[in-house]
């Protein structure tokens, strides 16, 4: 599990898991516990995915190098051809921005980098 906030200093609102409640621009929002698979859809930019990876690494991206990919939880965050791998132990805490043009900055308490995952594979 892992808490997500979201401050949204875009244009536009933005809904959570195609709900109906419009998250106004100015605020600061808390979705605490996420588990699974969520979705952050924002006016004229697109989805923010998260996925929960639980225990599941990224190989590619796991090595003991770099310590925090060796903790026991995770998630990968994918927006528009752009993806962010993340772990953390306990309860993780991620913070995402989205900022004047729609474009988004997040942030992993535990630790996360950039990643660079295929949308698709012709084999």
């Amino acid at each position: 599990m892992f808490n997500l906030t979201v401050t949204n200093n875009g244009p536009f609102s933005f809904f959570f898991d195609g709900g109906n409640r419009p998250f106004t621009p100015g605020q600061t929002y808390q979705f605490p516990q996420l588990a699974g698979l969520h979705i952050i859809q924002t006016s004229g930019m697109g989805d923010v995915l998260f996925v929960d990876l639980g225990e599941k690494k990224l190989d590619p991206y796991t090595t003991p190098k770099i310590p925090w990919t060796l903790k026991p939880l995770g998630g990968v965050i994918r927006y528009r051809g752009l993806d962010a791998y993340f772990r953390y132990q306990g309860v993780g805490n991620v913070t995402m921005v989205i900022d004047l043009v729609g474009s988004i900055s997040v942030h992993f308490d535990q630790g996360g980098m950039m990643v660079n995952l295929d949308d698709m594979t012709v084999k």
